[in-house]
């Protein structure tokens, strides 16, 4: 047979419990106390009642410490635990020290709602730790190729510098500048420019050493610390090593393309060329640029000059700005004329630079530099522009200036937006696109073969002209020119300038233009600065001469005044 047991009393039951024992019974005693007669009691019941009234005060503080003792047991250590939850909570720690407390009937909602936001400070715990995983690696890693970005180099670097001093060796940093690419997206597409960089990521990054580190740098752009023990021997066979890597034909399987590219690399050696990272990116990049000023597919250590050419190039660039916006730029005007009749036929309009302090400048002196500061795009545009106001101006003053040859860098020939610039500035000045002739130098057409002809279908269907300056310079063929179809040839100055007395200039410019007028191509010789030169081209058909001899570049009021007496000698009498 079992023995009886009392069940568990709640924490309700047992206050209860304890208050009706301690209160009631003084109180029986006292209600007994007060029915007994007086007589039955005699003389003590005065003594009676005061010794009940002391035992009821004196039980009733005892039921109250006594009910004290109880809360304390039963809610003190549930309580201490359920603040110490709140305060790890507070403190942001998904855990406390201790396990939570036992369930308590009237504390239990609190607890599960402690242990609810517990567990939702867990999760959101993890999700933050999963964000910062997620933002490290965006801030430090680039999301086209995967590799570390310069950020997470520099950290790299550090490390790797602080050991180079204490073991007293040096660290190299290549930056790899891939050539063309904007060509390739610009003609094939971003996506094609970006699988591109991808696929050579990926190859540079193989053909390196497990203790070397590449990163993404500009767009075109990759850095390469070579770490360990590191002459300039071992840097100059990466350095070469890379470069054919890159030259490799690169299969890109998303776009079905097979590419080949070259890269120019600028090499720094730490600490002799610069004492912190960006220092040696910066004396890297110097490299890089002489690297691509001497050609495709170089490495150049970096040299301390090249410190002063980057001050003067910076110069150069803040004044090309200047002169941009403070209308420094002029145009002059050389004629295109008939050499048979003397008649003028066109000009060519020449870019000049009214420097404040240098004087007037012709465009060899600056645009090398407009184009390593991609200014030629501005320029080119302002020349279209001042070039049609002024072609307006004559044209509203009745003079004949026959066409206007404009010369256009290549990068603006292949800009897709030329084609708009051309249209508007033509409507805006009421001009005939006939009026007006692009002149493409020869190289261009050799630099870009696939981009160049959709730019010339471009431009025919506008209606201007087309002229390939500086023949025979380049390598173009007669197939080339054939499918080219340009309106007119521009035997370059060089070639001219031995007529008639050297045999071969003789015998090259009698070739083109028996080749020319084979296509049914004009042919217009410049540089023509004699007579005997004049004559020799007009003996060989070429009646469209250009040079000193017929007139120097002039300003456009004085061009204006040339074709203003033309017109009066060819008026009748």
């Amino acid at each position: 047979m079992k023995p009886f047991t009392l069940p568990p009393l709640g924490l309700r039951a047992g206050l209860l419990l304890a208050v009706l024992t301690a209160v009631l019974a003084p109180a029986l005693l006292w209600l007994l106390a007060a029915l007994l007669p007086s007589e039955a009691l005699g003389n003590a019941s005065a003594s009676w009642r005061a010794a009940v009234l002391l035992m009821v005060v004196v039980q009733g503080v005892a039921a109250a410490m006594l009910v004290l003792h109880l809360l304390s047991r039963r809610l003190e250590e549930p309580l201490a635990r359920l603040v110490e939850q709140m305060h790890a909570l507070a403190a942001l720690r998904a855990e406390s020290t201790r396990p939570p407390p036992d369930p308590v009937p009237e504390l239990a909602p609190l607890a599960c709602a402690l242990d609810a936001l517990r567990r939702r400070m867990r999760q959101l715990q993890g999700e933050l730790q999963a964000g910062k995983a997620r933002l490290r690696k965006a801030t430090m890693y680039d999301a086209v190729t995967g590799l570390p970005n310069r950020a997470l180099l520099q950290e790299l670097f550090g490390h790797e510098a602080a050991a180079a001093r204490r073991q007293a060796r040096s660290l190299a940093l290549l930056r790899i500048g891939l050539d063309r690419l904007h060509t390739v997206s610009d003609t094939l597409g971003h996506h094609v420019g970006e699988e591109l960089v991808t696929g050579m990521a990926h190859r540079l990054a193989a053909t390196l050493r497990d203790s070397d580190f590449i990163c993404r740098g500009a767009d075109d752009e990759f850095l390469v610390l070579l770490a360990g023990p590191v002459g300039w021997d071992r840097v100059a066979s990466a350095a070469e090593r890379l470069l054919r890597c890159v030259e490799e034909p690169l299969q890109l399987p998303r776009s079905s393309q097979v590419l080949g590219a070259s890269a120019s690399v600028g090499i720094a050696m730490y600490p002799g060329d610069g004492g912190d990272f960006e220092g040696l990116a910066r004396a890297a990049s110097l490299a890089l640029q002489r690297s691509r000023t001497l050609g495709r597919g170089l490495y150049s250590f970096y040299q301390p000059g090249l410190d002063q050419a980057l001050r003067e190039r910076i110069d150069a660039e803040r004044e090309l700005a200047h002169a941009l916006e403070h209308d420094e730029f002029t145009l002059h005007y050389q004629p295109m004329v008939d050499a048979g009749s003397g008649r003028i036929v066109g000009c060519e309009a020449l870019l000049r630079w009214q420097h404040p302090r240098r004087g007037l400048l012709a465009p060899a002196e600056f645009i090398d530099t407009a184009r390593q500061c991609r200014l030629m795009a501005d320029i080119d545009a302002w020349v279209l522009e001042a070039a049609c106001g002024e072609f307006a101006h004559w044209l509203g003053h009745g003079l004949a200036p026959g066409r206007m040859a404009l010369n256009l860098s290549v990068q603006q020939a292949r800009n897709p937006a030329l084609s708009e610039a051309l249209r508007d500035s033509l409507e805006r000045h009421c001009l005939v696109p006939a009026m007006l002739e692009l002149e493409i130098t020869e190289d261009a057409f050799l630099d870009d073969p696939e981009g160049m002809p959709r730019a010339l279908a471009r431009w025919r269907t506008l209606g201007l002209g087309l002229t390939v300056d500086d023949f025979g310079v380049g390598y173009s063929s007669l197939s080339q020119l054939r499918r080219l179809r340009p309106q007119r040839l521009k035997i370059d100055c060089s070639l001219v300038r031995g007529l008639p007395h050297d045999a071969e200039d003789c015998a090259l410019a009698q070739a083109m233009l028996a080749m020319a007028a084979a296509l049914g191509i004009e042919v217009l010789a410049e540089g023509v600065e004699t007579r005997a030169q004049e004559q020799w081209l007009l003996a060989q058909g070429c009646r469209l001469q250009q040079g000193h001899l017929h007139g120097a570049p002039m300003p456009a009021a004085a061009f204006a005044a040339r074709l203003g007496a033309s017109a009066r000698e060819d008026a009748p009498a």
